[in-house]
């Protein structure tokens, strides 16, 4: 199966899409950057999502590349690009305004036009040059039946690009576009493929550094690299323990993949495992304290509903209704039953934003205590509380009106 695809089912569509402009050279081996994604990456369908939301996508583009070794050979030489391309049978250009790359545009057939013309900024990300062959008005597009990459009039005609920044990442644009396979790797992106000596001499005469093999250090916020050399993304990391999207739990950097293996029965949300089968709530750590849990003895009833990226768990007929979002985290929670809930409850949540207990008069100590994005809170029997008691979000806590002021206990 294609890398690409591949890429796709286990990475999501974006990912896909990033993957294929991001590392054509790569694509060139069968089988090797997905290998570099499954080796490095838990199979996570919105890992794309995170690097964009973190501005990482700079960084996940060095630390792939710096898992392989790609080795260009430097010698020293005292010629230009110009020069060097010259001896290839081009005209070397280099583009400093829009203008000039538009100027280009008069070489490519419709619908074959670069992206590059049509985006209007590629200066601010890249230093963008373009070699034209000197006898490129003989060679005609008509002439060329069954396209290539490496024939005679996809590259009569290339772009070569290198993005700013640390790392200068080359790309070798194709006269053909889309209309071919890989177009953004011509010659493979190796310059030494046009002319020996080209890659020293764009480093030297324009302050370049090709990316090559780096000992590139990655981290992504949310992120655990475990025992397997894989990264994670984790929910909540609690004594070294680590609870995943995807049923998967981290304790002292070991995979424990126990719960993905049996999904049938098991969904992990937030810290806590809910048990299909037996229908309760449990703790992997047995050492966390959550009156959470009391809120699941007895019940009779699960049925699940997925709603787009959410889940909503519907229990004993609507008594008890939790919904997580993509990752399996706690987003929302409405009890009908509970009215009274002890110490600890639901302490270490941080993603809960809405939250209903109908027939809630007492709350315990430490209730939602962590939690600082809760939004939307209705409790409208509630009596009294313990201390600390929405110590996170002081502006949901005030607006608390209590059933009885007499039994309003002092919020700390």
């Amino acid at each position: 199966m294609d890398d690409l695809i591949k890429i796709k089912n286990k990475y999501g569509e974006e990912m896909m899409h990033f993957a294929r402009k991001s590392f054509p050279v790569i694509l060139e081996t069968p089988g090797l950057l997905f290998n570099l994604f499954e080796t490095h990456f838990g199979n996570y369908r919105y890992l794309y999502n995170d690097i964009v939301e973190n501005d990482y996508k700079a960084n996940f583009i060095e630390y792939i590349h710096s898992l392989i070794d790609i080795k260009i050979e430097r010698e020293n030489m005292n010629k230009t690009p110009q020069e060097l391309l010259s001896e290839a049978g081009y005209n070397f250009y280099e583009c400093k305004t829009e203008e000039e790359i538009q100027s280009f545009r008069k070489y490519y057939e419709k619908d074959e036009e670069l992206c590059t013309f049509k985006e209007g900024n590629r200066l601010d990300q890249c230093y963008v040059f373009f070699a034209v062959k000197k006898n490129v008005d003989q060679i005609k597009r008509e002439n060329f039946d069954y396209p290539s990459r490496q024939d005679e009039y996809g590259t009569s005609v290339i772009s070569i690009q290198f993005e700013k920044g640390k790392y200068n990442t080359l790309s070798i644009k194709n006269r053909y576009n889309d209309k071919i396979a890989n177009p953004d790797a011509t010659f493979s992106n190796n310059l030494e493929n046009i002319i020996h000596g080209l890659t020293y001499a764009f480093e030297e005469t324009y302050n370049l550094r090709i990316f090559q093999n780096e000992n590139v250090n990655f981290e992504l916020p949310n992120y655990i690299r475990a025992e397997d050399g894989r990264f994670y993304k984790y929910n909540y990391a609690i004594d070294k323990v680590y609870y995943c999207p995807d049923n998967i739990i981290i304790d002292n950097n070991k995979v424990i993949r126990d719960y993905n293996l049996e999904k049938e029965r098991y969904l992990i949300i937030d810290y806590f495992i809910l048990d299909l089968h037996e229908k309760k709530l449990k703790l992997y750590d047995s050492s966390i304290n959550d009156a959470f849990l009391n809120d699941f003895i007895g019940i009779s009833k699960i049925n699940i509903i997925k709603l787009g990226d959410k889940k909503i768990i519907n229990i004993d007929d609507g008594n008890i209704i939790i919904e997580i979002d993509r990752d399996n985290r706690i987003v929302k929670y409405v009890n009908n039953k509970v009215k009274y809930v002890g110490d600890m409850y639901l302490y270490r949540n941080l993603y809960l934003k809405s939250l209903t207990l109908n027939e809630l008069e007492f709350a315990g100590l430490f209730f939602l205590n962590t939690n600082c994005v809760l939004d939307e809170i209705n409790m409208p029997k509630l009596k009294a509380k313990g201390e600390y008691f929405l110590y996170s979000n002081p502006t949901i806590r005030d607006k608390i009106i209590f059933n009885d002021d007499n039994e309003r206990s002092k919020a700390c």
